[in-house]
């Protein structure tokens, strides 16, 4: 089984995330940062998963416009779908602003791997952003945003029965 993993990584998070799937899935798995590569045709590859981290409610962009480019050919996969968010009350509706309806309805997987503020590597507004953020969740006693691994090895798993 041959499988293609598209992503986007703002701060390196989803990357991070990305590499934990890439080791846990079986077969031959390649990964392609979407915002620094060219990604492959699509025939040569059984599985494609495709995610991005979650900023301000929204996906990257180039992952929202490669879906929709690309939604005949992605119809035809075994697809599922991830997200980098902090935010797991909301993963539901940032899936279906990411992602064509028609897409995520068809995916064999579904995964929300967490969030990680990494502020070291954040642009100034980004601090700024993620400093309201944290001060509204506390204030309204929100969970902490964390790492969620599980769900990673969720998916890979899900991919691995696939075969």
């Amino acid at each position: 089984m041959k499988t293609l993993i598209i992503y986007a990584s703002t701060y390196g998070f989803t990357k991070d995330c990305v590499q934990m799937l890439k080791t846990n899935v079986n077969g031959d798995v390649r990964t392609v940062n979407i915002t620094k590569e060219k990604i492959p045709s699509l025939d040569d590859y059984d599985t494609i998963l495709i995610g991005g981290s979650i900023y301000m409610g929204q996906i990257q962009k180039q992952i929202k416009n490669y879906c929709l480019k690309n939604l005949d050919a992605l119809k035809n996969k075994k697809i599922g779908f991830f997200i980098s968010c902090g935010s797991a009350e909301h993963s539901d509706d940032y899936f279906k602003t990411a992602f064509p309806e028609n897409l995520l309805n068809q995916a064999v997987s579904i995964e929300n791997f967490g969030g990680e503020m990494r502020p070291d590597k954040m642009n100034f507004f980004h601090k700024f952003v993620s400093n309201m953020v944290e001060k509204s969740s506390d204030e309204n006693n929100a969970p902490p945003m964390k790492p969620l691994p599980e769900n990673i090895l969720n998916m890979a798993t899900i991919i691995n029965n696939l075969s």
